[in-house]
């Protein structure tokens, strides 16, 4: 099984990897909007996903990707850290709410809609997948049972 799923992300890699390679250039407003707003972007990679452009970077050790349209209006950005960058409020929620199991990792969408957190927690028995909102609130999305113990 294993063996498979590294196949398969091995093959999406590569397919991606080629479609990166035949990139239509980013607009020159779509790029002024993303260098006006992510100055300290390290290592930017830009995507064309049809009607939007997207700029793969590390910003302060964090990374993250940014959608930008055509005419340089910023449609969303998502961010992949750990429990350090959560909101003071956000974590104290979850630590709250989730007693005794770790953040393994933390996905921050911000778009039109505001700012919302995709959490992994982790303990010994298993992994939890919560959402939680910029004030605090959370809900269970999904508990998978580990399968590395």
């Amino acid at each position: 099984m294993k063996t498979l799923i590294l196949s398969a992300a091995m093959m999406l890699t590569m397919a991606f990897t080629a479609a990166a390679s035949t990139v239509e250039p980013v607009t020159a407003k779509a790029e002024k909007t993303f260098n006006q707003l992510f100055k300290n972007a390290d290592d930017v990679k830009w995507t064309n996903t049809g009607n939007t452009y997207e700029a793969f970077f590390t910003s302060d050790g964090i990374k993250s990707r940014a959608t930008i349209d055509a005419k340089g209006n910023l449609i969303q950005t998502i961010r992949y850290y750990n429990e350090n960058n959560l909101p003071s409020n956000v974590l104290y929620a979850v630590k709250k709410e989730y007693k005794g199991k770790e953040v393994f990792g933390v996905t921050e969408v911000a778009n039109k809609n505001g700012v919302n957190y995709r959490i992994v927690l982790k303990d010994d028995k298993s992994y939890t997948h919560i959402n939680a909102n910029s004030i605090g609130d959370t809900e269970l999305v999904a508990k998978y049972k580990r399968g590395d113990k």
